[in-house]
C-alpha cells in the first residue's frame, strides 16, 4: 500500500490549508502532479474521483498532492469569497511547498485541474516556469455562463444584483459570493493559454452540459492558429462534465500525457 502524508499549510492571505500527498512507489524522487478541484468541490471529487486518480497514478510511479482550495473542503475560508486570483494564491502556496519536498522531483511538477480547477491551473501554468505539464479536465471561457448553470438562474440573478447567493450543489445547501463575477469580463482564457509554454492537454467531454464542447473547441482553434506551442484537444465520446462513466479513459489519458 502507498503512503500518505497530511498537511496543513498557509497561503499568504494567513488562511491554513488542508492537503493530502500520495507518495509514488519507489525511494528516488518522484514527478508529483497536483489536483485541483473545480468549484465549490473537494479534494476527493464526486464519486471519489480525485482520490481514485491518486490511486491510478501511483501505480505510475507518480506522486499526487490533492488539496482544499480556501472556502472549501477542510482548508479555512468561506466560499463566497472565492475569486480567480485567490485560487492562484492557493495553488501557488502549494506549489512552494510541494517543491522542498525530498520526495518529489522540483522539474517534474505537473497540474491536473477539473472545471475551476482547469482554468486555474491554465492560469498558473502561463505564468510559472516550474510546471513542466499540465492537463485541463472541461474548462471554461465563459466564467459567468458556467457559474449560472452550475448554481441555476434564480440564485445566478442575487450574485448579478451584488448579493450573496444560496444554491443546492450535489444535494448540499451552500453559498457564494459576487466577487468572483466582478473578473467575468477580465477573463481571456484565449490570452492565458496563448501565453502557456509548457505542453497542454485539454480533455473535454461531448455531453458536457456545464461546459458545453463546441465552446472548447472554438477557442482551441483560434489559439492553433497564433500560438507557437498550442494545447491538444481530446475529446471523450459520451463524456459529462465529471466524467463519471468515463474516469479510466480520464485517467490513462492524463498520465499517458505526463509520460510523453
Amino acid at each position: 500500500m502507498s503512503r500518505m502524508e497530511a498537511f496543513v499549510f498557509q497561503n499568504k492571505r494567513g488562511q491554513n490549508l488542508v492537503g493530502v500527498l500520495h507518495h509514488g512507489q519507489g525511494n528516488e524522487p518522484r514527478p508529483c502532479l497536483i489536483v485541483c478541484h473545480g468549484f465549490a468541490g473537494t479534494k476527493i471529487g464526486g464519486s471519489r474521483r480525485f482520490v481514485e486518480f491518486a490511486r491510478y497514478a501511483i501505480k505510475h510511479n507518480f506522486s499526487i498532492f490533492r488539496f482544499d482550495f480556501a472556502g472549501s473542503g477542510d482548508s479555512d475560508g468561506d466560499l463566497v469569497d472565492l475569486t480567480l486570483d485567490r485560487e492562484l494564491e492557493d495553488l501557488e502556496a502549494v506549489i512552494d511547498l510541494i517543491s522542498t519536498r525530498d520526495s518529489v522531483d522540483p522539474n517534474a511538477i505537473g497540474l491536473v485541474g477539473h472545471c475551476l480547477g482547469a482554468v486555474t491551473v491554465i492560469r498558473e501554468s502561463a505564468r510559472n516556469s516550474r510546471i513542466y505539464k499540465t492537463v485541463a479536465w472541461a474548462p471554461f471561457t465563459d466564467l459567468a455562463g458556467t457559474v449560472m448553470r452550475l448554481i441555476g438562474e434564480d440564485s445566478f440573478s442575487v450574485l448579478e444584483d451584488g448579493d450573496e447567493s444560496e444554491f443546492i450543489y450535489h444535494g448540499e445547501l451552500m453559498k457564494c459570493g459576487p466577487a468572483i463575477l466582478t473578473e467575468s469580463s477580465e477573463l481571456d482564457m484565449f490570452k492565458e493559454i496563448e501565453q502557456v509554454n509548457q505542453p497542454l492537454l485539454i480533455i473535454h467531454g461531448t455531453e458536457d452540459a456545464t461546459v458545453p464542447l463546441q465552446e472548447v473547441k472554438q477557442l482551441v482553434e483560434q489559439v492553433q492558429i497564433t500560438s507557437k506551442n498550442p494545447p491538444k484537444l481530446q475529446i471523450i465520446e459520451g463524456a459529462h462534465h465529471s466524467f463519471p462513466f468515463h474516469q479510466q479513459e480520464l485517467f490513462e489519458l492524463t498520465i499517458d500525457w505526463f509520460f510523453k
